[in-house]
């Protein structure tokens, strides 16, 4: 006897049957390429500093680094950090695996979003997880131990509260409040620039929105208070815990520092101020590779710039394009003026969102739209800049994509498999970046092709040319499936990407020697300085307890080491010289650059001009047989 199948249990089955190709793929692809090498200085360094500080120290409330409170960011990430540990010990293990389950979870939240978002469209709920999976840039930042992904986790499931299901059109209010809540004790007041706009324009998008406009602005409201209450239950007795300047830099200082460049300055500050167009730069680079694709911005202009256009769209239009122009002008003027700058944004955007924002699409669309264009108006306007900073709008830009491309599937087929606007670019310029890693090695050895990255890339680079000209192969192919192939393509070359960084240059990433060697320093109860400013790249990689002083110039150098005669100094210079290899205790590659851990009396010494006394044994160095070495003087 056969039982049948309940409706909603089909459905979920049905829903799993389609996750389990992308969410496998790209959870086996993301946990090869975290583990391939260690945490990456300085951000994820700096994210287990913190955690483990608390951990350490028992700073439940207050993160802390370098002994000082640590007000540039909310502690969610690090009490999940500190759980883990709480149970499997302390590891770099744990906080790896919980990046990965935030972007798995980014995946799934988005393929839920397209599902309610566009109903009548099943193939979007297959689409949107798939691109978003192809984002080169999301992907690599997705291996950092960082916020803005689980940021992005929170803004999806809010927006996911908004959004109308079969059986109920009202948003989950208390679950909306709920995850702003989470997201502002992750990365604090940014959190509701990534969900205010969709909430505001909500009759723009939302049939229940426009019907009960007092409720879902009157309820909305409260959704946000609860999402306050949640972060002011943290940050007022942090506050007053962390101390009068802690309190400061966290209510105020901090963010606003970061809004008005000129709010920042003098008060130590990571502002990342940048020009106003500076997104507007590398928007190909974040939307990459779908930025390579012509069917892409074709669709995309096709869908939203498509007859019959009302009254006003053509001048705004006009506008935002001459905007745009003048945009690329003041880029290349050298000191221009930042508010011309921000005027011709403001042209370029607001009669861009009228203009579309008054188009008859379908709700998704006016969804994405609303999302998009605001948010990305306010983060271009807002002094501080960091391409993460968009990392959760990045869903929306899928989603945008992805529903221009089903609409020109159905309006114009021709266009919607025309040869001309396939993936034949990125496939050219895979099997060129083929060629190129191919002829690596000679080009090195005659000296056409320098530089210390092509150097060491060059031993490895033919395995990897063989991959990327199968994947130019794969992307010249025709026919059904063009979406998945050139999905595939972009997560496997990322990877091989990653894999060739972690060959090739990790070892100028690798702070594990020098760090292991201020451990034993700590444990030998001596005093650790830092010449400059200390990011807390040691603390985790050398379970270090105590805080490292920060010396900036010589004369605090020469009192550090008059205080402090058995203490070590690191010291980060650009190039080496004799002293370092005969002085220092230890000189590796950092980045672009070296670190020196240094005896503090010999340092101060020769920057007296005195000699130091003769060491008792050679300076460490890593790698042992690194060819720069050998280029010092």
């Amino acid at each position: 006897m056969s039982f049948p199948v309940p409706l909603n249990a089909y459905s979920r089955l049905e829903n799993l049957r389609a996750m389990w190709s992308w969410l496998l793929l790209w959870t086996v692809v993301a946990l090869l390429a975290i583990f391939s090498h260690g945490p990456m200085p300085l951000y994820s360094t700096r994210t287990l500093a913190v955690a483990w500080e608390m951990f350490n120290q028992g700073h439940w409330l207050v993160p802390y680094i370098n002994g000082e409170p640590y007000s540039e960011k909310a502690p969610l990430l690090f009490w999940l950090i500190q759980s883990g540990w709480f149970v499997f010990g302390v590891n770099d293990i744990w906080p790896r695996v919980l990046e990965v389950l935030f972007g798995a979870t980014q995946l799934v939240l988005v393929s839920t979003l397209a599902q309610r978002l566009f109903p009548n469209r099943p193939w979007m709920a297959k689409a949107a997880p798939w691109m978003l999976l192809a984002l080169g840039y999301a992907f690599l930042f997705g291996l950092q131990i960082m916020y803005d992904v689980l940021l992005a986790v929170w803004t999806l499931a809010a927006l996911l509260c908004l959004t109308p299901k079969t059986r109920r059109a009202e948003p989950r209010w208390l679950l909306f409040g709920i995850c702003i809540g989470l997201g502002l004790l992750t990365k604090g007041p940014v959190m509701l620039l990534h969900v205010v706009f969709p909430w505001l324009l909500g009759p723009l998008w939302n049939d229940w929105a426009r019907q009960h406009q007092l409720r879902w602005y009157g309820r909305g409201v409260l959704s946000l208070l609860l999402g306050a209450v949640m972060l002011l239950a943290w940050a007022l007795p942090a506050g007053f815990a962390g101390g009068e300047a802690y309190r400061q830099r966290l209510f105020f200082t901090q963010t606003a520092g970061r809004v008005v460049d000129a709010l920042s300055k003098g008060k130590d500050l990571q502002n990342h101020a940048q020009p106003v167009w500076w997104y507007l730069l590398w928007l190909p680079a974040l939307l990459f590779p779908f930025s390579g694709w012509p069917r892409a911005p074709v669709a995309v202009a096709a869908t939203l710039l498509q007859r019959p256009w009302e009254r006003g769209i053509k001048p705004a239009l006009w506008l935002s394009l001459l905007a745009l122009v003048g945009l690329l002008v003041l880029a290349m003027i050298p000191g221009a003026s930042p508010w011309l700058a921000k005027l011709l944004v403001c042209l370029l955007l607001v009669p861009l969102s009228v203009a579309l924002l008054r188009r008859p699409l379908e709700p998704g669309m006016r969804f994405a739209l609303c999302w998009l264009l605001p948010g990305f108006f306010v983060f271009s306007l807002i002094s501080g800049k960091q391409l993460y900073y968009l990392l959760p709008e990045l869903a929306g830009a899928v989603l945008l994509i992805a529903g221009c491309i089903a609409v020109l599937r159905e309006r114009h087929p021709v266009l919607a498999s025309h040869g001309w606007l396939g993936t034949w670019p990125l496939g050219v310029g895979g099997i060129v970046f083929a060629l190129l890693l191919f002829a690596m090695p000679p080009l090195v050895a005659s000296h056409l092709l320098t530089g210390e990255w092509a150097s060491d890339a060059a031993p490895y680079s033919r395995y990897f040319s063989v991959v990327f000209l199968l994947l130019g192969g794969l992307l010249l192919l025709r026919g059904r499936g063009e979406l998945r192939r050139l999905a595939f393509a972009g997560l496997i070359g990322v990877l091989s990407l990653n894999t060739l960084f972690t060959l090739a240059l990790w070892k100028n990433y690798d702070i594990r020697p020098a760090a292991r060697l201020l451990g034993a320093v700590e444990q030998a109860h001596r005093p650790i300085g830092y010449l400059g400013n200390y990011a807390g790249e040691f603390h985790f990689a050398g379970r270090l307890t105590q805080p490292i002083t920060e010396l900036y110039g010589d004369q605090a150098l020469l009192d550090f080491a008059r205080d402090h005669p058995d203490a070590v100094v690191v010291t980060h210079p650009d190039a080496l010289d004799p002293d370092d290899l005969r002085y220092a205790l230890l000189v590796q590659p950092f980045r672009s650059s070296w670190l020196a851990v240094w005896p503090a009396q010999s340092l101060a010494d020769l920057r007296e001009g005195h000699t130091p006394p003769e060491p008792s044994r050679a300076t460490q160095v890593y790698p042992a047989d690194d060819r720069r070495y050998r280029l010092q003087p």
